[in-house]
């Protein structure tokens, strides 16, 4: 469960990073269909580099946050717990539910609004018009298409063309792909602002390349501006219904007048690939040893993990703790204890530590792994205090 939140997270991250440089350098260029798929396929990229387990030698700033977070949350009884006094364990399970109760939330306003789309569709004669189904509806209603479906007023279509011509170019340019591909990630990362700015960017791509193929055709530019002006602001009920505003339909218009980016511009995406190789270090695990062999072995890597409170190192604390722990059949410690008593945050760093470990050999018995339960000792001297 932790590992799936940090996979969530790390991907914010991600998608932060790539999200602030496609704003800032490629967002107002006239390369519509190029940053449609710069943007799609930067999002994809945000999602997958998550999976990538990479390993970096000594401390990074992923590292260095899981610990902090680890040493702050935690006694000496071998479960982390939160100054609240909740077990580490139930916190990630009460995030864990309230991720899932709001990527449900999610899903039904997604299946809500779909459905409300089907119906209007389905009770609703078409003809077949350009190879795709042109819904024709009596009184002032938003046109709009999905894959090969247009819907629009019969007025809208006898008296103003351009409207589905339009409409048309969305369904050429297979614009309902992306908002499905977004609908699923809308579900699946609901808790991110980023993924709806990136929708909403999607969006106006979409509409700046479908005016683009309108002007391409031939009609003219003048008269076709007047027409989004009218179908904005011109009538208040196609305000909320069309989803225009002042801001997107400026936008609009001044991409119109935008010549064309030169190709040379579009380079400037490589720019991203240090941006995103940078945040990928940022976000490294710290590497450790590869395997642990024995508890003498464990007990002087942890000497060399732990890192002793400024308490301890002023009173000079001594002592020695008995650690237990389970290494599972695949090399993985688990249920870390400590038996003995010394400074509470040493406890809890120690305790730290041990979660941190490397992976063991397993043990053996009659060639099949086994789990096995460790007890070692913990010797705390001044000696391991000069060496942090």
């Amino acid at each position: 469960m932790a590992g799936f939140l940090t996979y969530l997270l790390r991907g914010a991250l991600y998608l932060l990073v790539f999200l602030t440089f496609f704003l800032l350098v490629l967002r107002r260029s006239g390369a519509f269909r190029f940053n449609r798929f710069v943007l799609l396929g930067g999002t994809v990229v945000c999602l997958l580099l998550p999976l990538l387990h990479i390993e970096i030698n000594g401390p990074t700033l992923y590292s260095e946050l899981a610990d902090r977070l680890s040493t702050s949350a935690g006694t000496g009884n071998g479960e982390a717990i939160a100054s609240t006094g909740v077990p580490k364990a139930s916190r990630t399970r009460v995030v864990l539910l309230l991720y899932v109760a709001g990527a449900v939330s999610v899903l039904a306003a997604e299946a809500r609004s779909y459905l409300r789309m089907f119906r209007l569709l389905r009770r609703t004669p078409y003809e077949l018009h350009d190879g795709c189904r042109l819904y024709l509806l009596d009184g002032d209603i938003p046109s709009f298409s999905w894959m090969h479906n247009i819907l629009m007023s019969r007025s809208d279509y006898e008296n103003l063309p351009d409207i589905l011509t339009h409409e048309l170019a969305h369904v050429r340019c297979g614009h309902s792909w992306d908002l499905l591909f977004f609908s699923f990630l809308n579900i699946f990362q609901w808790f991110n602002p980023l993924v709806w700015i990136c929708q909403g960017e999607l969006k106006l791509l979409h509409e700046y390349e479908a005016d683009h193929s309108v002007l391409q055709q031939g009609i003219d530019g003048i008269q076709y501006q007047k027409l989004l002006i009218r179908k904005a602001i011109g009538e208040s009920q196609f305000l909320q219904a069309n989803g225009f505003n002042h801001a997107q339909l400026k936008l609009r218009i001044r991409q119109m007048r935008r010549p064309a980016t030169p190709v040379w511009q579009r380079a400037l995406l490589l720019l991203v690939l240090p941006l995103l190789g940078g945040t990928t270090l940022l976000l490294a695990d710290r590497a450790r040893p590869l395997l642990i062999h024995s508890g003498v072995e464990f007990t002087q890597w942890l000497h060399q993990e732990v890192r002793y409170p400024k308490e301890c190192r002023d009173k000079g604390l001594e002592g020695r703790i008995i650690l237990s722990f389970k290494v599972d059949e695949n090399g993985y410690l688990q249920n870390p204890k400590l038996m003995g008593k010394t400074h509470p945050r040493l406890e809890t760093e120690i305790l730290r530590a041990m979660q941190a470990s490397p992976q063991w050999i397993p043990m053996e018995r009659n060639g099949k792994k086994v789990p096995i339960i460790y007890t070692c000792f913990f010797d705390i001297t001044p000696m391991h205090y000069d060496k942090k």
